[in-house]
């Protein structure tokens, strides 16, 4: 049995459709789905194209929470350090390697910005 696999969330109403398989009998695919992604989704067959597919309709996830950010300095952006070389002065300055860096002039100097995971 072949089966057809398609995912879309949409955002606006935090649903997720997907499709999971072929349609059977009775309610075989409001059973899928509730086997997948729990009591509160709902399945469907789709008849309209052939051959008919069960769609299976539920929550989207939580996405996980952002990690927090730190600032730090990087020193002075020049033009023979700009932003990728603030970058990977971040990088090694801060956070095991997951500093990231950018040259900002908006203070006046050049400065080097890093951010990093705290």
């Amino acid at each position: 049995m072949a089966e057809v696999f398609r995912m879309c969330c949409l955002l606006i109403v935090l649903l997720v459709l997907a499709g999971i398989g072929l349609c059977g009998k009775g309610n075989e695919c409001e059973q899928k789905c509730q086997a997948r992604h729990g009591p509160g989704s709902q399945g469907s067959c789709d008849y309209i194209i052939k051959p008919p597919l069960c769609n299976c309709y539920y929550d989207c996830p939580t996405p996980p929470p952002l990690p927090k950010l730190c600032n730090g300095g990087g020193g002075l952006c020049s033009y023979s350090c700009e932003d990728q070389c603030c970058s990977d002065r971040c990088a090694t300055k801060f956070s095991q390697g997951r500093g990231r860096g950018y040259c900002d002039d908006s203070a006046g100097p050049w400065l080097c910005q890093s951010q990093y995971p705290c």
